[in-house]
């Protein structure tokens, strides 16, 4: 979405992850506007709710994916967490495993 700052006559514009953002804020607090900050003065701008949701349609939708999508990837980060913190434990129970920590210590003082 594409704007002009109201004090500098600045075009610039707000990306669509900015817009989803803003609308989600902007229902969440209830107000009537949001503030684009301008890059070049860092003034802010007011830009109309109706504006934003005219220029970003079916936002709601694709809120509701992106928050799927997030727990999605924190659940198999969780699983790749848990399943590295179990290999460390069965390769630090192995005394093959230590031994070789051992001579690695070596090593790295003598160099």
């Amino acid at each position: 979405m594409q704007l002009r700052c109201s004090y500098c006559q600045t075009m610039f514009a707000i990306s669509r992850d900015e817009m989803l953002s803003a609308l989600q804020y902007v229902t969440e607090e209830d107000l009537l506007y949001y503030d684009a900050h301008c890059p070049k003065c860092r003034r802010a701008n007011r830009v109309e709710r109706a504006k934003l949701q005219r220029a970003y349609p079916n936002w709601q939708e694709v809120l509701k994916e992106k928050a799927k999508e997030a727990a999605k990837t924190e659940k198999e980060a969780a699983k790749a967490l848990k399943q590295e913190q179990s290999a460390a434990e069965a390769a630090s129970a192995s005394p093959e495993a230590s031994e070789l920590q051992a001579k690695t210590k070596k090593t790295v003082k003598k160099a």
